[in-house]
């Protein structure tokens, strides 16, 4: 009996691990997966985004913020080892599944950062940038509620 409940325990528990690591979204998640990927490739167009963003950066954790009454997920991931010369943040939204982002990098040189505006549609122009830029300088992850437009 006591085996048995030893064993169920730890089915339970992994069961419960793999729903949470299923949850997680990640940018590349969204580059790779059927139901985003085309939406990924009409934001990263002609853009020259660097192989990590696709293969996996270091990521941080997903923020909700709303812009003109739609919901939109904030997703940040930054170049692993080297996040201060890397980062990039995006929008995504669950309703739509459109995507719109930013990608920062900082000439090693000059210590000039360089920001790529990502598929920024009229709707999200200053607001959504504003998120964005947020979301890369860690204004977002400190003050999560003041970013709600």
């Amino acid at each position: 009996m006591k085996k048995t409940l030893i064993a169920l325990f730890l089915s339970l528990l992994g069961l419960a691990t793999s729903a949470y690591a299923q949850d997680e979204l990640t940018i590349s998640k969204l580059a790779l997966d059927p139901d985003t990927k085309a939406e990924f490739q009409i934001m990263a167009v002609n853009q020259h985004l660097p192989k990590w963003v696709i293969q996996g950066g270091t990521n941080s954790q997903v923020q909700k913020v709303s812009i003109a009454g739609n919901q939109y997920l904030v997703l940040t991931s930054c170049k692993p080892h080297e996040c201060g010369s890397q980062r990039i943040a995006v929008l995504f939204s669950t309703a739509t599944k459109k995507l719109a982002g930013a990608f920062s990098s900082v000439d090693e040189t000059t210590g000039n950062e360089k920001l790529q505006w990502l598929n920024i549609p009229d709707d999200l122009s200053i607001d959504g940038k504003t998120v964005l830029f947020a979301a890369l300088t860690g204004c977002l992850d400190n003050h999560p509620d003041s970013f709600n437009f």
